[in-house]
């Protein structure tokens, strides 16, 4: 395993297959929180990882519809990251 990063948090979060980052956590009160870590494997490729909470509606139908809603955001999202990783390489 590599030494340290600047970025990550250099403790037990980190071991000896990878570095993480602090958390950078967005909250929307009341209706969902998401958390984002920056990780380092062992062989020491980057990548974002993306924790998400989302407040779903009481009835079933909302509640899937929302899923389904942040499904297809995730796969955009996900999409453009890829874009970019592409055009940097």
């Amino acid at each position: 395993m590599s030494a340290h990063t600047g970025w990550c948090v250099a403790d037990h979060r980190c071991d000896h297959a990878e570095h993480r980052s602090d958390d950078i956590t967005v909250t929307l009160p009341g209706l969902g929180r998401a958390v984002l870590h920056r990780v380092r494997d062992q062989r020491g490729r980057e990548y974002g990882e993306i924790r998400a909470r989302i407040r779903l509606g009481r009835d079933e139908y909302t509640a899937r519809v929302q899923l389904r809603t942040a499904l297809t955001d995730l796969r955009a999202l996900l999409s453009r990251a890829a874009d970019l990783a592409r055009r940097a390489a």
